[in-house]
């Protein structure tokens, strides 16, 4: 991993339009591949990216607790799932976090996040990351 973006601070601050438009101003100047990241629970950097969003890891995480296959581990089902909610473009990557658990709750999304991150790091030369609102 080369180097890491992270926008951050108060809701409605434009962190999102900022985080599009530097990752279209990278791809412009030949700066790729980026992994961008949604970590905001109202997901819509794909919207300013132009891109769609079939699943979140929050979709995955649901979908665990239903429906895994008989004969599948938890594990597989959900790498399998985390892949699928991986959007691929031209010159990047975005995946999304989702809503939490329930009021306040990102330990499970977070985790996930945070596992697919590492397994896919090495495959990018840049990360931009949309972050949660904060309380600043």
């Amino acid at each position: 991993m080369g180097y890491t973006i992270a926008l951050g601070g108060k809701g409605g601050t434009g962190k999102t339009t900022i985080a599009g438009l530097l990752i279209r101003y990278m791809l412009r100047h030949g700066m790729k591949p980026i992994l961008a990241v949604d970590s905001d629970s109202n997901s819509n950097l794909n919207e300013v990216l132009g891109v769609p969003l079939a699943a979140t890891l929050s979709d995955a995480r649901e979908t665990m607790k239903t429906s895994v296959p008989v004969g599948m581990t938890k594990d597989v089902f959900m790498e399998l799932k985390l892949e699928e909610s991986l959007v691929e473009s031209h010159g990047f990557d975005l995946i999304a976090m989702g809503r939490p658990e329930g009021p306040g709750c990102y330990c499970a999304a977070n985790n996930l996040l945070s596992s697919l991150l590492e397994r896919l790091m090495n495959n990018y030369e840049y990360l931009v990351v949309d972050n949660e609102a904060g309380m600043e």
